[in-house]
This record gives C-alpha cells, structure tokens and sequence, in this order.
C-alpha cells in the first residue's frame, strides 16, 4: 500500500554507504541530502570525517553530489569545501531538482543512489524519479520545524518496511 515510500536500502549510517556496497549495487553516483543525514542542520560544514569518507568514495571512482531544499547559501557553504557538484532548492520529492542534478553530473540515473534521512522527500523523489533510495537514520533527533511532524508517520512506515524486509528474509 505505502510501499512506493519505502527505500531500498536502511542504514544506520551514512558511512555505512561504502564503496564496496556501492560498487556491489552496481552504482557509481551517489546524491545527498545534507541536513540531518550527513551532519544536523545547525552544521554549516563537513568535518574532516566527513571528507575523508567523500574523499574515499571519490579515491574508489564513485560521484559524490547534493540534492538540497535548503537555500543556495546552505548548499554552496557545505559544498565548496569539497568542490561537491550541487542542486539547491531541489523541490524534493518533486524530481525536478534530481533531473536537474542528473543532468549536470551526466550520470545514469540506473547507476544513482540517493541518500537521505526523509521518507517524504529524500525516498519518495528518487523512487518517483527511477533512483535507487537509501534511507539514512537521522543524525541528529533535533530537527528544523517543518520537518518535525512528518518524523510520527515516517517512523509508521519504517516499521512497515523493516516487517516487510524481515519477512521477505525470512523466506515468508
């Protein structure tokens, strides 16, 4: 029923997104979202964790990018750092912003994952828009005001996914 909001794929953890994961999916292009799935909101540059796991992906032949709500400000201040090709104010989950950032980066959208901690926007735009969906655990339990009262219903359907994935590993 709900399924077209599930991801494929649940990580705790962003750095559990590795090049070898990547690689046996098949992916060579990987798009995040910044705000509270690779640092909280109130954080306005990557740590040097951060950029050595960018720098191990890039090392490994994997595109790194970002596809933001936020204002061009957030985008461009988190990226330059790292040179970090980006779409700000992406209008997810409408694909618009993806098409956009595909577009720019050349990529396969066949060969694309897209991280993010939002089911509602993250998921959803790139299971509408043909991209393989990884949802993030948030790293942070403080969030911005309009995300907050989506996190009740997205935590409904992650329950509903991890029963399903559960099932199906069990052979049922």
């Amino acid at each position: 029923m709900l399924e077209f909001l599930y991801p494929k794929k649940y990580l705790m953890s962003v750095y559990e997104l590795t090049p070898a994961l990547i690689k046996s999916l098949g992916m060579d292009t990987v798009i995040f979202d910044i705000d509270n799935t690779l640092v909280p909101y109130w954080i306005k540059e990557p740590d040097d964790k951060l950029k050595a796991y960018f720098t191990s992906l890039r090392n490994s032949g994997i595109t790194v990018s970002v596809l933001s709500n936020s204002r061009e400000e957030r985008s461009m201040v988190f990226c330059r750092s790292m040179d970090i090709p980006y779409v700000y104010r992406a209008g997810k989950p409408l694909t618009c912003g993806l098409e956009r950032l595909i577009k720019k980066l050349g990529a396969d959208r066949s060969r694309c994952i897209i991280a993010g901690d939002q089911i509602f926007t993250d998921v959803w735009c790139g299971n509408m828009g043909g991209i393989y969906s990884v949802l993030i655990k948030q790293v942070s339990p403080k969030d911005e005001w309009i995300t907050k009262p989506k996190r009740g219903i997205e935590k409904i359907i992650v329950n509903m996914y991890l029963k399903k994935e559960m099932r199906k590993s069990a052979g049922k």
